[in-house]
C-alpha cells in the first residue's frame, strides 16, 4: 500500500511539472476556427476498440469547419482502423511501449506545427498523454474537465453529466469546436473498401457447400483481458444449442492470433468452421458479412456498432452501460460478478436465438 501511495504522489508531481512546462498563455482562450487553417492532433494511442468508438467524434471534429486539418496519433495496433477514413488528414503512429523511440517521436510532433491537441482520455488521466501534449507544442490543449489532467488544458470542456456510454462521454470534446453533442451524429463508423468486403464474403464461403443456408452467426472467442474470458466449454455448449434449435444456422469462429489453438479446439468440438482473419480490417469485413455476432467485450463488439451488425456481447458486472453496443440492435449480457465467466450459457443463449430468429423473419 505504501508503494502505491508513493507511486500516486510521484505521478501527481510529474504531471504538475509537465503542466508547468506547457505554460498557460492560452488558458481560457477559445480559437475562432473559421478564421484560418488549423492543424489539430487527436491523441488515441491505445486499443483498437477505443479507436473504433472514437470515429464518430473524429468525424464530427474534422467536419466542423473547413479550416481544420485533423491528424490522429494512433498506436501500431489501432492505426489501421482509420486507413480509409476521408476526414483524417494523416495518421501518426506512436508506440508507447518503445521508450527509446520517444525522443524522435516527440521531435517529429514538434516539427509538424500543430495548433491544437486533443486528449482522448475522458475517464482517467494519462501521463503519456500529457507528455505527448507537451511534445506537440500546440498552443491550444483540449480535454474534458474533472478527469485529472484538466489543469494542463487551455480549453477544458465540461463533461456530459448524464452520459453513460463512452461514446457520449467522448462527445463532450466536440463542444470545443462549437458543436452540440446532441445535434451531431457521434455513431462510430468505419469505411471498408469493396475489396475488403469481398474478402469478408469469401471468408464465409457458400452456405450451399456446407448444406446450410440460414442466418450467419459469427462467434468470437477471444478477449483482451482475463476477466472478460468465457470458458471454452460454454462456447461449445452455446453453439451446440444453436445447432439443435436452428439447424440451418451458418456458424463460424474467429479469434485473436494468440487464441488459434483454443479456437481450433472449440471449432472441432462444436462442429463449426474456423476463419483465420488477417488483422482488424479483415475481421471487420467478416463481421460486416455476418448477421449476428456473439462475443465477449472486445474490439469485435465495437466493430459491430461501427458496421450496424446486431451483437450479443458479454460484460463483467457494471461494464455494459459504458462499453456495450452503441445505437445498434445489439444486446449486452452482464455478469453478476466482476468476471464474464459468471455468465451461464442459458443467459447468453436466449438473446442469440432471439436475434437469429429476428434475422430469419426479416429475410
Amino acid at each position: 500500500m505504501q508503494l502505491k501511495a508513493l507511486e500516486r504522489v510521484m505521478k501527481r508531481g510529474s504531471t504538475r511539472l509537465i503542466a508547468g512546462l506547457m505554460g498557460q498563455s492560452a488558458r481560457g482562450e477559445r480559437p475562432d476556427w473559421r478564421l484560418r487553417p488549423y492543424r489539430v492532433l487527436f491523441l488515441r494511442h491505445d486499443r483498437i476498440g477505443d479507436m473504433i468508438l472514437s470515429t464518430g467524434i473524429l468525424r464530427a471534429i474534422a467536419q466542423s469547419h473547413p479550416t481544420i486539418r485533423l491528424d490522429v496519433l494512433a498506436s501500431p495496433r489501432n492505426a489501421a482502423v482509420l486507413r480509409h477514413e476521408p476526414y483524417v488528414n494523416d495518421i501518426v503512429t506512436f508506440d508507447k511501449r518503445a521508450i527509446t523511440s520517444y525522443p524522435s517521436a516527440f521531435r517529429d510532433l514538434r516539427r509538424r506545427g500543430y495548433d491544437a491537441v486533443i486528449d482522448c482520455m475522458v475517464t482517467a488521466p494519462s501521463l503519456t498523454t500529457l507528455l505527448l501534449m507537451l511534445a506537440s507544442g500546440a498552443r491550444f490543449r483540449i480535454g474534458v474537465r474533472q478527469v485529472g489532467n484538466d489543469f494542463a488544458y487551455t480549453l477544458p470542456v465540461p463533461p456530459r453529466e448524464s452520459a453513460e456510454h463512452i461514446v457520449d462521454k467522448l462527445g463532450a470534446l466536440v463542444t470545443a469546436f462549437g458543436l452540440q453533442p446532441t445535434a451531431v451524429d457521434l455513431r462510430p463508423r468505419v469505411h471498408l473498401t469493396p475489396q475488403e468486403l469481398e474478402r469478408g464474403e469469401h471468408a464465409w464461403g457458400s452456405g450451399e457447400v456446407s448444406g446450410t443456408t440460414g442466418p450467419r452467426l459469427l462467434v468470437n472467442i477471444s478477449a483482451g483481458r482475463a476477466h472478460h474470458h468465457w470458458p471454452d466449454e460454454r462456447f461449445v455448449a452455446l453453439i451446440s444449442r444453436v445447432r439443435a434449435d436452428m439447424p440451418d444456422t451458418q456458424i463460424a469462429l474467429v479469434s485473436s492470433p494468440g487464441d488459434r489453438a483454443r479456437a481450433a479446439h472449440i471449432a472441432i468440438e462444436s462442429g463449426s468452421r474456423l476463419i483465420h482473419d488477417e488483422g482488424i480490417r479483415d475481421a471487420m469485413a467478416i463481421v460486416s458479412r455476418s448477421q449476428v455476432v456473439f462475443t465477449p467485450d472486445t474490439s469485435i463488439s465495437h466493430a459491430c456498432s461501427a458496421r450496424d451488425i446486431p451483437a450479443v456481447v458479454l460484460h463483467p458486472m457494471g461494464n455494459a452501460s459504458i462499453w456495450g453496443p452503441y445505437e445498434t440492435a445489439g444486446r449486452a449480457v452482464e455478469s453478476a460478478t466482476d468476471e464474464v465467466s459468471g455468465i451461464p450459457v442459458e443467459d447468453a443463449l436466449r438473446p442469440v436465438l432471439r436475434m437469429l430468429g429476428a434475422t430469419r423473419r426479416n429475410d
